[in-house]
């Protein structure tokens, strides 16, 4: 009898499987969502049942929720799957599901190893007047509706070796939301590819961007990325309201990797023309925050355009460890003034085979604090003295066809462009931003793009 129990002990994990949930916008949360036609109807009763491993299909439908409490989202994961068994929410095979937030948040996830697939999130730009913005974000207690985040990565509520890691979002949609598009704070291990990222940050009081991260915490120091940003286009985000910290407006950048050091000595917004006073020291007796480890993983910008955001189309601040690699930027930085594509106050930055193109009057990079920046193979229009690397093509790039919307243009290289088969293979990306591999011909093509 011992015997036949420590048998089934063994076995139990071949006998039992991942579960499959499902939500429709037709379905009912009465329902057992086993099947499609038993779906769920909201995303969050889905949320509350899934285990490790199991896979949650999303159908067509609007969701949303009417809370605007703390914290509030229409999706807030809290699960974590494991290593070899993440939790997965994907749309339906042929299905585009959209989140539609009135509260803090479109999806928020402080949980651990979990991918979302397909999941958009929308968000209430076109309903919201700029005037309307500006006077709440003078209001001492922010109304969420002009803050909204898309997607939030967030571990400032877990506890210090609970913080959220190994998170993915992939070929997901997230735009015109009054606060931050993708937003990772206080995590580690977080891939963005393969996304659209628009019209994000417009009327928050917080000095959003596209895509960001701040204070990443280490899950641990092991070599190699530990966050990817790949292939993804992001376009006119930008901020019109002042960051409250500073009565100015700052940031709308279109990828940002924001302070990975652990000075508290207070910040300086990305250009350095306001300085930002460290918070109140706290009451005698309230307990001492824990104190952020190093993080001293690695971080990888590939393969993403960047274009008319009103902050930079690329840049990090207090961050370490960086490639940006093979990316184009166009015409950033129309709101705050900020340069193109920059490192600032930054270390051990590589910037390489990329394509950068300022806006006119603007600039293309700017050097303020950095140590061991590595630039070269890049291509920009007018000459500068900042960063110039020996293998730099000073030389319109020669996209094919421009568009305020980068998915209906293409920055695509007209067949005479220098930038054509000049790129270098130090830092090698298998594939360009829509999935062709890399090279194709003899030599690699800088900016996002292979032909």
């Amino acid at each position: 009898m011992n015997r036949f129990f420590f048998t089934l002990l063994l076995l139990l994990p071949l006998l039992t499987s991942a579960a499959t949930w499902h939500v429709s916008g037709t379905g009912d949360d009465a329902n057992d969502g086993k099947t499609p036609a038993t779906a769920f109807r909201s995303l969050q009763k889905a949320a509350d049942l899934v285990q490790p491993g199991d896979v949650v299909l999303v159908g067509n439908g609007s969701y949303t929720n009417a809370d605007k409490g703390n914290g509030s989202a229409v999706l807030n994961i809290t699960r974590s799957g494991t290593s070899d068994a993440w939790i997965t929410w994907k749309a339906r095979p042929g299905h585009h599901p959209e989140v539609h937030p009135l509260g803090w948040c479109g999806i928020q996830i402080s949980g651990s190893y979990n991918i979302l697939d397909g999941l958009n999130v929308i968000g209430n730009n076109d309903a919201i007047v700029l005037l309307k913005a500006q006077e709440d974000g003078k209001k001492p207690t922010p109304d969420p509706y002009f803050n909204t985040n898309g997607i939030f990565f967030n571990g400032r509520t877990n506890k210090p070796d609970q913080k959220p890691h190994h998170l993915i979002i992939r070929n997901s949609t997230v735009a015109k939301c009054a606060g931050g598009g993708i937003v990772g704070i206080e995590m580690d291990y977080l891939t963005v590819e393969d996304c659209k990222v628009y019209d994000n940050a417009w009327f928050m009081r917080y000095g959003g961007s596209g895509i960001t991260t701040l204070n990443n915490w280490a899950y641990d120091d092991a070599p190699g990325y530990h966050i990817i940003i790949q292939r993804n286009f992001v376009w006119n985000n930008k901020t019109l309201v002042p960051w409250e910290k500073i009565g100015k407006l700052s940031d709308g950048n279109g990828i940002l990797l924001d302070v990975t050091d652990q000075d508290r000595k207070g910040a300086t917004n990305p250009n350095a023309d306001a300085v930002v006073k460290p918070d109140a020291a706290p009451a005698p007796a309230a307990p001492e925050k824990p104190k952020r480890p190093e993080w001293k993983g690695r971080a990888l910008i590939a393969n993403n355009v960047s274009c008319y955001n009103g902050g930079s189309g690329i840049h990090t601040f207090r961050t370490k460890h960086v490639d940006i690699i093979n990316n184009t930027t166009y015409w950033n930085g129309g709101i705050v003034g900020y340069q193109e594509l920059f490192p600032n106050s930054s270390e051990d930055i590589v910037i390489m085979n990329n394509i950068i193109v300022p806006r006119p009057g603007g600039k293309v990079t700017s050097n303020n604090k950095n140590t061991n920046i590595r630039w070269d193979y890049n291509v920009y229009p007018a000459e500068q003295d900042v960063f110039k690397g020996p293998n730099d093509i000073v030389a319109d790039p020669g996209f094919i066809d421009i568009q305020p919307d980068p998915t209906k243009g293409s920055f695509r290289l007209v067949k005479s462009s220098r930038a054509l088969n000049s790129g270098a293979n130090d830092i090698p990306q298998l594939t360009d931003i829509i999935g062709k591999s890399r090279p194709k011909k003899a030599g690699r093509d800088r900016g996002a793009f292979e032909q």
